[in-house]
């Protein structure tokens, strides 16, 4: 029995030990109190049957434990950026606004753009999601590296461009058309007496 053991700890260990540790506490506990039940004598008895099973258990469980614990250590070192490198989640919605305001941005940085391309959100839903994608971006900067000193200061200040434009027409301005004056609605006549 001890030797399966053994040969089950050491088939397994490839799996949780890691790189330049100690082998788990929770392992080398439990390895040790099954080779304590051992050294009770060469015949085992119904309860030392019973309690060898539990320490069996108790082995597995914190095998387990530790095989979980290598994972998790290399799931968070593999999804880790790079070296000088930042990792930015994104929608697929944050990531097509993102790709239509860099490619607007790149067209009026071109010497010879002649603005005939027009490109403008759809409505006030649209341009908050644009505002919304790029502070998500610029908030990734690090701070010594931010061209700007206050991100909540850029943030604010597309907001008030998106409520300056989509702001509610105002009672005394409906029906109004640029250039040709006000509509004014009949008001019904009043009964004279």
């Amino acid at each position: 029995m001890d030797e399966a053991v053994r040969q089950i700890v050491r088939g397994i260990a490839r799996h949780y030990e890691m790189a330049a540790r100690a082998t788990p506490e929770g392992v080398a506990g439990a390895i040790a109190e099954i080779k304590g039940l051992f050294n009770h004598g060469p015949h085992l008895k119904a309860k030392d049957i019973e309690r060898f099973h539990l320490q069996l258990s108790i082995l597995a469980d914190a095998i387990g434990e530790a095989c979980c614990s290598k994972g998790q250590a290399q799931g968070v070192e593999m999804m880790a950026p790079a070296e000088g490198y930042i990792r930015v989640d994104l929608s697929v919605i944050e990531l097509l606004q993102l790709s239509r305001l860099a490619h607007l941005g790149f067209l009026h940085m071109m010497p010879n753009y002649r603005g005939l391309e027009i490109q403008r959100f759809s409505d006030e839903l649209d341009a908050q999601e644009g505002t919304r994608s790029i502070y998500k971006l610029e908030s990734v900067i690090p701070l010594n590296e931010r061209p700007f000193a206050d991100l909540a200061t850029h943030y604010k200040g597309r907001e008030q461009l998106i409520s300056d434009w989509w702001q509610p027409t105002p009672a005394d301005r409906v029906g109004y058309v640029r250039g040709l004056g006000s509509l004014v609605a009949l008001a019904p006549a009043t009964a004279s007496s």
